[in-house]
């Protein structure tokens, strides 16, 4: 990976503009590993600001010169006013002795009521970035790639070579709320191919992220300690998934196929850094195991929330191809409930993966809807009969009342669009499936937190399919 470096020219117009090109552009250029030269960042009490910027145009090292073009900027270059006319005055011959005129960038920050730029007089007629309004995040990946000289279409080479993240952070949040925010950009202007494009180059990213949060070194009675800092760390991870598939569900963008190698991705990540560790405890892969179950729970309650039963129905009936107990044994095919994982670290203390799961209640969810996918998933491991592995639905004890899905089967058009989440195709298969649940699991907890309640608690028999 090369160094490069950029150096921002811009008026101090307003406040808008200049946190715009500190917050919005200036830090997602650093955080994608470009060394960036900011005025704010970089200009010294006591240093002549002048001989600052005739230094940082005319040093070689600068390989790039961004110059944010908006009213301001224009009307002091044009009539070389205050600092950006004497800026102007020290670029103009620079872009003339710029045999490749590769290095002065104009950046469009605005357009007038016509749609016109504000592109100053000494550089008119130079091709420019626009990034003003919802264009930045169109438009940033390809200012990316002219800073970094890996234009898009070119020659391609073995590997995988990122075109626009080169940073070295333990996790980069701005790489995934970036993410975010050009799939929302994309689905709402109905490019769904770019859609599509994005939510894998997510799912990579969110895959590759794991590996730095491995737990190596353990100083001795530390262990459950670095879990939970662990967890804690990854809540990041966890809130841009949630708003990931939120957004995704939303826009029927959703497909089994991706979710089914999502998490079989994740899964057999995990695995492989297992393996790569020579020796290790069980609960120093906790934090993995908390966040794989958290976020297959919060799957199936956005899938809940916005009635995708169909695909809700094909993910939980179908096989996940994963490394079981280890990676030498090879793949073999599963059922869901292997992200169901007892956490020691997190039950063996006064259930703290119970609070934990509580305290990161993600934005739009209540814990009784998280409690509802829970108990459901729970039921359908039960009826299927086919692993003696169940799904333990530890957030049971948040259910109020009934689970919604079940509670409306006295329906017959709710019904016929949930009837697929437990394999069945008839009324009467259905209720020859309940008659035979047993609850095995009807303890729960025990003791004052209440037993999870029969399928029968949620909806009688006799009033499936009672109305309309």
């Amino acid at each position: 990976m090369q160094d490069v470096s950029v150096f921002i020219s811009y008026s101090w117009t307003n406040d808008e503009l200049v946190d715009w090109v500190r917050e919005e552009l200036a830090t997602r250029l650093s955080n994608d590993g470009i060394e960036v030269i900011l005025d704010q960042w970089d200009l010294k009490e006591g240093q002549d600001v002048y001989l600052f910027m005739e230094s940082m145009v005319n040093n070689s090292e600068i390989n790039k010169v961004l110059v944010i073009c908006d009213k301001g900027y224009k009307l002091k270059a044009d009539s070389r006013q205050g600092g950006v006319g004497t800026e102007t005055q020290i670029i103009t011959p620079e872009i003339y002795k710029d045999a490749k005129q590769e290095k002065f960038i104009p950046v469009i920050f605005e357009r007038d009521e016509q749609g016109n730029d504000f592109i100053p007089t000494f550089m008119s007629g130079r091709k420019y970035i626009d990034l003003s309004g919802d264009l930045f995040y169109e438009n940033y990946e390809q200012l990316l790639r002219i800073i970094y000289e890996r234009p898009l279409h070119r020659k391609p080479k073995k590997g995988n070579p990122p075109a626009h993240l080169f940073e070295d952070e333990q996790i980069n949040h701005y790489k995934f709320s970036f993410i975010l925010k050009q799939l929302l950009i994309d689905v709402s202007k109905g490019k769904s191919e770019n859609a599509v494009s994005k939510a894998k180059q997510f799912k990579n990213e969110f895959i590759g992220t794991l590996r730095e949060f491995s737990i190596v070194d353990i100083k001795h009675g530390q262990l459950y300690q670095e879990v939970n800092n662990k967890i804690d760390d990854m809540l990041i991870l966890k809130n841009d998934y949630v708003e990931f598939i939120q957004l995704l569900s939303q826009y029927n963008l959703l497909n089994v196929e991706f979710l089914i190698e999502f998490f079989e991705e994740f899964h057999n990540t995990v695995m492989e850094i297992k393996a790569e560790i020579s020796s290790y405890y069980d609960a120093q892969f906790d934090h993995f195991n908390f966040l794989i179950r958290e976020i297959f729970l919060y799957t199936i309650a956005s899938l809940i929330k916005t009635a995708n039963y169909e695909i809700l129905g094909e993910l939980l009936h179908s096989r996940f191809f994963v490394f079981k107990d280890f990676v030498a044994d090879g793949i073999e095919g599963t059922n869901f409930e292997v992200f169901n994982h007892y956490i020691p670290s997190q039950t063996d203390r006064n259930n703290n993966g119970l609070l934990k799961l509580n305290e990161r209640l993600s934005k739009g969810f209540s814990k009784t809807e998280i409690a509802n996918a829970d108990v459901l998933l729970y039921y359908i491991s039960a009826l299927m009969k086919e692993n003696s592995r169940l799904w333990f639905p530890f957030s049971y004890i948040y259910l109020k009342g009934k689970v919604t899905l079940l509670q409306k089967m006295e329906s017959t058009r709710h019904f016929e669009k949930v009837k697929k989440i437990f394999d069945v195709s008839s009324k009467e298969e259905f209720l020859h499936k309940v008659k035979n649940f047993n609850n095995p699991m009807k303890e729960g907890y025990g003791g004052f937190n209440g037993s999870i309640p029969d399928i029968t608690d949620n909806i009688k028999l006799e009033d499936i399919c009672k109305y309309r």
